[in-house]
């Protein structure tokens, strides 16, 4: 994805701005992008699916699910990311303490919307991959009730699948998980 800034940043200008500023940036290697805040529809998904992850983990100690303000660290590109929601195994793993940022997921969730759909669905998942903990990515439509699964069988092998209409269920697999879409999209209007 394309930065917003001309300006090339050292990882601690970077934090030091998320600091002062109280905002969140993606950070490609220099370059920052502000995040966008979501839409109605976006930021309900995110919370349903949460919700339901929290949920369902309490009775799983092993597991531990994080919201959309957990960075994520990718060290092969040098990218700060925030996903809309993170799951990991054990403890969390930090890349530098000051940075707050986990290097170990294992499932990462992305709510798409218009300006980032394209990127999730290509170059990010790309990027994410090159974590060596991370299985599976969900991908949900704030549009529409459906979601794209894709989960990592072998190191360069991942299996898709998709999910349509609020009568279906989607299957988080690293994480033995399913949901009724009709409780995803709970209160979200097409």
């Amino acid at each position: 994805m394309v930065a917003e800034t001309t300006r090339t940043y050292t990882v601690q200008e970077y934090l030091k701005l998320e600091r002062k500023t109280g905002r969140k940036y993606a950070y490609y290697d220099g370059k920052l992008e502000q995040m966008a805040g979501g839409t109605i529809p976006h930021n309900t998904v995110t919370a349903n699916i949460f919700g339901l992850i929290y949920a369902h983990l309490l009775t799983k100690p092993e597991f531990q699910v994080f919201g959309s303000d957990q960075k994520i660290y990718l060290p092969k590109f040098n990218f700060y990311l925030y996903p809309d929601a993170v799951v990991i195994t054990g403890e969390p793993i930090i890349a530098e303490k000051e940075a707050d940022a986990i290097i170990n997921p294992l499932l990462i969730i992305e709510t798409l919307s218009k300006s980032t759909e394209r990127y999730d669905r290509g170059q990010k998942f790309v990027e994410y991959q090159s974590l060596p903990s991370f299985r599976e990515y969900v991908l949900l439509r704030q549009d529409a009730p459906a979601a794209y699964c894709y989960f990592r069988e072998e190191p360069d092998v991942w299996r898709s699948k998709e999910v349509a209409g609020l009568e279906n269920e989607v299957h988080f697999q690293s994480i033995d998980f399913r949901v009724g879409l009709e409780k995803v999209y709970w209160r979200v209007g097409f």
